[in-house]
């Protein structure tokens, strides 16, 4: 493919101030406008501005090679063939206070570059002899237009957004700032900007549409090198019940006495025949095995784009086959360590073993098979992802690109790592819509990975996942907007999409190998017991790797995972060496087979199972599958568009206008009255934009490194857009945790903050808040109940306490609290085992402990 040249342009813009008293500068680089963007008028688009300023600078270096042309047009054709052009490297640095980032491009247009020298010496000097004082407006406002004008709207690009960054709430994502330091407010306006819009797109457009479901079954199974011996039935139409018959002819029988013959695999046959291309027939009659071969290969073989043609091949079924609503769409299965042999590991291209098992699952569907075909598969040496997509849903999936890392021994083997799938999913219209209809995709990225194994290797396992994440990506095929290249090389570089960058990301066909974090005779005790089973999963859960992984932000951070209540699926044994249960009494039983989610919120996903499936007993593994139901909303692109590019030019010029944002906060002082443990005290805070721009409002601590509000405080919007003549209502609320509480309940009970609202590009805003805080005996230690002089209501303050030498014995509180439960709940069953009624116990709270006895209440 012959290189595709994308030439820059290098240019020096100067503004002088209608009061004909200051003149900036800025330099643009402008490029080519990429043939994807077709709202774009002109030939060229303003790719960066770069505003003269202190900190600004340009330097040179002789490049090594020839990768970009910035000349201007020469006035004659051409150079002559005798000149000499000397190319340079051109580095651009905007400043260390700059949001952007420098760039460096590469010309040989000498002349042309030292006027821009000479032109951006001149104006910063200019800009030196100025200062903040001299000007009561946005110096560089007028720059605003030239980017606005041409700039693609971030939610128009043809790459989703990183999901972990949209997960992180806005005001963790925008520059340092406190009271009277503002940050970088451009950089924070972009942010802000993003997600209003993002917001405005889901609650204005995305509501009102019509919504498609697409359901999905994620199956993983860790096979560890054996060969498909039973059917996978209730794995992969998802009845965990389900008997595991043999779906192969039954094995000769032969006496355990006779070890004259050996019995082998049927499969093994099967695979050897496929070996070995043997086209002859075979002379015996088809069986259950060969129908299910026939089957298979119907369904894998037969061309994506022949869904809707009928082939003389399809196996001959007894009735019309109907769908079952319940039906997946769509098939998502993992396999882990399909192959364990050295020569997969070096190097191996054959799927025979793929073939194998995508028989097996065909053969597992049953008649249900004839409805569905394979979409695509990725194997990494004993990794394997396979999809089966319902026939009739075959167009709706296009762009459909596979990944995979190997992350096993020295790091880059594939005995460990991932494969990784992703496409767009288009829904149909609606049969009152044209047939032209041209939907807006979803983004759904799955992940099958295989993790370090051992219970030590707990950080190797979270390791791994960030090393995964930070290499697993797809080429999405469009040049990347800043690539450099040769002019000898093959092609454009393409910019290359995270699995994160998706609308829905599925990490659910993974054998994840996190283990349980307790002693072995404890994990079987509990596994043991018949009685509270549902407690002992929970308990266990609290000890799970992962969860612990999950919780404390090691990995996985922001996944989500229903929570397990069935037994763990690893390790079984055929062996003796098994407890009551078929565990290998080697190895402790964990969930190493799991499956995760991370959606955006214009996709709605929610799960309806997640088991084991104890009856597929053909591996050390138990296979795990989930039910999902992805919801998306059904926009046509050009109404999408159109919509995102309204909102787009009402707020795009927001931080290149010459005047100030202006706004109106009401009320400035806000009290709270009393406050109790646990029970949420709301206020009302308005933001009126009184100006004529857009303001980006945000709320930041009183210090730097402080944090905004405190833990008491919880603002709905920490962040936000108003548009000119709108008003913003931000709900504060006032919370007591048991942290909160216990602090509070040993030191002063008036709660007092001062809130700073900072306007980005305009000022800072101040709120008063007061409260007061009733004391409570709840989230307290027994240390301090013993020593308070009565009730915990009537300490006015931290030296009201006893000393340690006059508490008594035990709390008053927990005594009466006794003789209560001795005298009226005895003949309750399950006391103690059983939550009681939230409700009941949010109105007891506030009045407990009373000095009056307690009143009876029914059991």
């Amino acid at each position: 493919m012959p290189a595709v040249q994308r030439r820059k342009i290098l240019a020096v813009v100067t503004h002088l101030h209608p009061n004909g008293k200051h003149e900036h500068g800025c330099v643009f680089v402008l490029s080519e406008k990429p043939a994807r963007v077709h709202a774009v008028p002109g030939q060229f688009v303003v790719e960066h501005a770069f505003p003269v300023v202190d900190g600004f600078s340009i330097s040179m270096s002789q490049a090594r090679r020839a990768t970009m042309d910035l000349s201007s047009p020469p006035p004659s054709a051409g150079f002559p063939a005798s000149q000499v052009r000397t190319e340079l490297t051109v580095t651009i640095n905007p400043g260390h206070d700059s949001p952007f980032a420098p760039i460096t491009l590469q010309t040989n247009d000498t002349p042309g570059l030292r006027k821009i020298l000479d032109e951006c010496k001149r104006l910063k000097e200019v800009f030196a002899a100025e200062t903040e004082d001299d000007y009561d407006f946005e110096p560089f406002g007028w720059v605003g237009p030239y980017i606005s004008e041409n700039a693609l709207p971030p939610l128009l690009s043809a790459i989703p957004p990183d999901l972990r960054k949209i997960k992180k709430p806005v005001h963790t994502r925008l520059s340092p700032a406190s009271a009277g330091l503002p940050g970088n407010d451009v950089s924070d306006i972009e942010v802000v900007r993003e997600d209003w819009m993002r917001r405005k797109v889901e609650q204005e457009l995305f509501a009102r549409a019509d919504k498609a479901s697409l359901k999905i079954r994620i199956g993983t199974f860790n096979v560890n090198g054996k060969l498909p011996s039973q059917d996978l039935s209730a794995w992969v139409r998802g009845q965990p019940d389900r008997p595991a018959s043999n779906f192969i002819p039954p094995l000769k029988e032969i006496s355990p006495l006779s070890m004259g013959e050996v019995q082998k695999n049927p499969m093994e046959e099967k695979l050897e025949a496929l070996r070995l291309n043997d086209s002859h027939e075979s002379s015996h009659t088809p069986d259950a095995a060969s129908s299910i071969t026939t089957l298979a290969s119907f369904a894998t073989t037969k061309p994506p784009t022949d869904v809707h043609t009928e082939d003389s091949t399809t196996p001959s079924l007894v009735g019309d086959v109907a769908e079952d609503p319940e039906d997946p769409d769509l098939l998502v299965l993992g396999f882990q360590e399909l192959d364990l042999s050295a020569e997969a590991l070096l190097y191996s291209t054959k799927t025979t073993r793929e073939d194998a098992w995508c028989m097996a699952v065909f053969a597992g569907l049953g008649e249900k098979a004839i409805l569905y075909e394979k979409l695509v598969s990725k194997q990494l040496v004993g990794m394997l992802l396979v999809l089966i997509v319902k026939k009739r849903l075959r167009t709706s999936f296009s762009e459909i690109k596979t990944t995979s890392v190997g992350a096993g021994i020295m790091g880059i083997m594939g005995n460990k790592g991932a494969t990784a799938v992703r496409l767009l999913f288009t829904p149909r219209p609606s049969s009152a819509k044209p047939a032209e209809h041209e939907g807006k995709p979803t983004t759904l990225t799955f992940v099958n990975s295989h993790l370090a194994a051992f219970d030590e290797m707990f950080e190797k396992r979270n390791a791994d996942f960030h090393d995964l994440s930070q290499r697993l990506f797809f080429d999405s095929g469009i040049v990347a907007d800043d690539s450099t290249f040769s002019s000898s090389s093959y092609g454009a570089p393409s910019a290359q999409m995270s699995v994160f960058q998706s609308d829905a990301l599925f990490w659910l066909v993974s054998d994840l190998n996190y283990r349980i974090t307790l002693p072995d005779a404890d994990v079987r005790t509990l596994l043991a017991s018949d009685e509270l089973k549902e407690e002992n999963i929970s308990t266990l859960r609290r000890f799970d790797q992962l969860t612990i992984a999950m919780r404390s932000r090691k990995a996985f951070e922001d996944f989500t995972e229903q929570p397990i209540s069935h037994p763990p699926s690893y390790r079984f044994s055929a062996g003796v060496l098994t407890d009551s249960l078929g565990y290998d009494l080697k190895r402790k039983p964990a969930w190493t087979d799991r499956i995760l989610h991370l959606t955006a919120s214009a996709a709605t996903v929610k799960q309806s199972s997640y088991t084991s499936h104890p009856t597929i007993t053909m591996s050390d593994h138990r296979p795990v599958s989930a039910d999902f139901e992805v919801t998306v909303p059904v926009n046509s692109v050009t109404e999408y568009e159109n919509f995102v590019e309204r909102l787009w030019r009402s707020v795009s010029s927001a931080e290149y206008v010459d005047d100030r944002p202006r706004v109106r906060v009401d009320p400035t002082s806000i009290d709270f009255s009393r406050v109790s443990y646990q029970r949420s005290v709301t206020r009302t805070l308005s933001i009126e934009n009184s100006g004529k721009v857009p303001c980006a409002y945000r709320f930041v601590s009183q210090a730097p490194g402080a944090d905004p509000c405190p833990a008491w405080l919880r603002i709905d919007s920490m962040t936000g857009l108003v548009l000119p003549g709108e008003t913003a209502h931000i709900t504060l609320t006032i919370y007591i945790d048991n942290p909160t509480a216990s602090r509070l309940n040993l030191g002063q009970t008036r709660l007092e903050e001062t809130l700073v609202l900072h306007t980005a590009l305009g000022r800072d805003h101040f709120v008063a808040l007061t409260g007061e805080y009733e004391r409570t005996c709840f989230a307290t230690s027994m240390n301090w109940l013993v020593r308070l002089p009565g009730p915990v209501r009537d300490v006015k303050s931290p030296t009201d306490i006893l000393p340690e030498d006059r508490g008594v014995n035990a709390p008053r509180e927990i005594m009466r609290l006794v003789n209560w439960l001795m005298s009226n709940a005895t003949h309750v069953e399950g006391l103690f085992l059983t939550r009681g009624d939230e409700r009941r116990v949010q109105q007891a709270r506030p009045r407990w402990p009373l000095l009056s006895p307690m009143p009876c209440c029914s059991s």
